[in-house]
């Protein structure tokens, strides 16, 4: 890569490829378990004792007092209610408003965290819906396509397959589509050729999701195809986006499961794993194989960088290798054994 788009992209792959949903402030969810903790225990103590015995209250507020099992305001104020109690009814009323209203924000508080997680989960249903339903129509437009033999020219532009058109028009950063068999990966790639950061908070419909969306950065040839195309994506816990990556660790999946398709809107392809990788970002100093900026090799010598590369951090062998003049994809995802580490499956077109 020239020197010069080295530096316009060296922020979006030194520092940003971490990724991620953003931290919470600092000691927020921590107040927050306290507070839940405290309200759990007043609603304990309330339930398992007579709050009208006035002589067993005062044993209680010595037993609560030596333990000092309170963390927050909320069961100090309660502490100091229970002290105060006497025979007077009206200070009984009062502690016991204490309790209710502390049972009505323990319950408040659980239906606000309800609605969060529903709200959440409903947005998330309602994006894999539109996924699915894109899949479904891509496949059925594919299979028309190979019937008619013919393909949808978008005016003023290259021709792009039928299978894509559609998706081309509503989201025209969609430059193709990944799919690893035996995951569920299966998803449009973006681009954004502004800066190649926005999908990494926003999912392909350009909502903001600190998921991402799998992409190319701005610099990444798709017609004619670079000869080799790094795509990003999250390594997300609950598996979706590249996060079930992670099993090509097990050598037995690889084995069981060696196909990748990537389709860029101009034409299909179909790859096979060469290599799977464990490696890290350089920093702005050290030395080494970046794999984030090879997009292009011109000689055989900055091929043999990235055999070298391939050798060095490879887990394990695979029955294939790369030869000189051959198409290249990978997919890159963090790795979090060390600080700033990249899971890279590489593998080679196949049937050109």
């Amino acid at each position: 890569m020239e020197e010069q788009r080295k530096k316009q992209y060296f922020h979006l792959y030194e520092n940003q490829m971490a990724g991620g949903a953003e931290a919470a402030p600092e000691g927020r969810e921590e107040d927050a378990d306290r507070y839940q903790e405290d309200l759990r225990k007043i609603g304990h103590i309330c339930a398992r004792n007579d709050l009208s015995d006035v002589a067993a209250n005062r044993g209680l507020y010595k037993n609560l007092r030596r333990e000092n099992d309170f963390s927050t305001w909320i069961g100090e104020a309660f502490l100091s209610g229970l002290f105060m109690q006497t025979a007077n009814s009206r200070r009984r009323r009062t502690l016991e408003r204490v309790c209710r209203r502390i049972a009505v924000s323990f319950l408040a508080m659980a239906v606000v965290l309800l609605g969060i997680v529903l709200y959440f989960q409903i947005r998330e249903a309602k994006e894999s819906a539109v996924l699915e339903y894109i899949r479904q129509e891509k496949e059925q437009l594919a299979r028309a396509a190979e019937k008619e033999e013919n393909e949808i020219e978008v005016p003023g532009s290259l021709e792009i397959l039928p299978q894509y058109a559609i998706l081309y028009n509503m989201y025209p950063d969609v430059v193709g589509w990944i799919r690893v068999e035996g995951t569920p990966i299966d998803y449009p790639v973006m681009q954004d050729r502004t800066g190649g950061e926005y999908y990494l908070k926003h999912n392909f419909e350009g909502k903001e999701d600190a998921k991402g969306a799998p992409f190319v950065d701005a610099d990444t040839v798709i017609e004619p195809l670079d000869k080799n195309v790094v795509i990003y994506g999250h390594n997300v816990s609950d598996g979706s986006q590249f996060g079930d990556l992670d099993l090509y660790l097990d050598e037995k999946f690889y084995r069981n499961h060696k196909t990748i398709t990537f389709d860029t809107i101009y034409e299909t392809g179909t790859y096979e794993i060469v290599a799977v990788v464990r490696t890290k970002v350089k920093e702005g100093g050290e030395s080494g194989f970046r794999y984030y900026w090879f997009h292009n090799y011109g000689n055989r010598g900055e091929f043999q960088e990235l055999l070298d590369f391939v050798q060095a951090e490879s887990l394990y062998e695979t029955e294939e290798h790369l030869s000189y003049g051959d198409s290249m994809i990978m997919l890159s995802t963090c790795e979090y054994t060390v600080d700033n580490g990249r899971l890279v499956i590489i593998a080679k077109r196949i049937g050109e």
